[in-house]
């Protein structure tokens, strides 16, 4: 699978551009999705072959915050996107998550509700 950067609910366009030239020396793509996609699962729209598509589109509300997925990454290669990311001033609030084989099922929705959570834990909010 090629390493892919999978961005959610990040509105401003130069933002998102920031972010693609701070992965651009890494070779790593960047794909922005939109709200409409997010009732596909995110292995679907991390381009794998064995997810099927899903024909209902979301029309439901967008998500309270910014996510991002990193699909294909080495352990290492994590580490130099998050790096990245920092230095494209992606918040430290943002949601951020590596594509597993379990949440790879999930969409958008799910996957960034069981963030919150995490983040909300590791924070010692409730």
């Amino acid at each position: 699978m090629k390493e892919k950067v999978l961005l959610f609910n990040i509105p401003l366009r130069e933002k998102r551009l920031k972010i693609g030239r701070a992965l651009l020396p890494l070779n790593i793509a960047v794909k922005a999705i939109e709200r409409k996609e997010y009732g596909q699962s995110i292995g679907y729209l991390a381009g794998y072959k064995d997810m099927p598509e899903t024909r209902e589109i979301y029309d439901g509300e967008e998500l309270e915050g910014e996510m991002v997925i990193m699909a294909g990454l080495s352990g290492g290669r994590t580490e130099m996107v998050l790096a990245a990311l920092r230095k494209a001033g992606v918040q430290k609030t943002c949601l951020k998550a590596v594509l597993t084989d379990t949440n790879r099922f999930w969409n958008a929705k799910a996957l960034y509700e069981e963030l919150g959570k995490e983040y909300n834990r590791m924070n010692g909010q409730s």
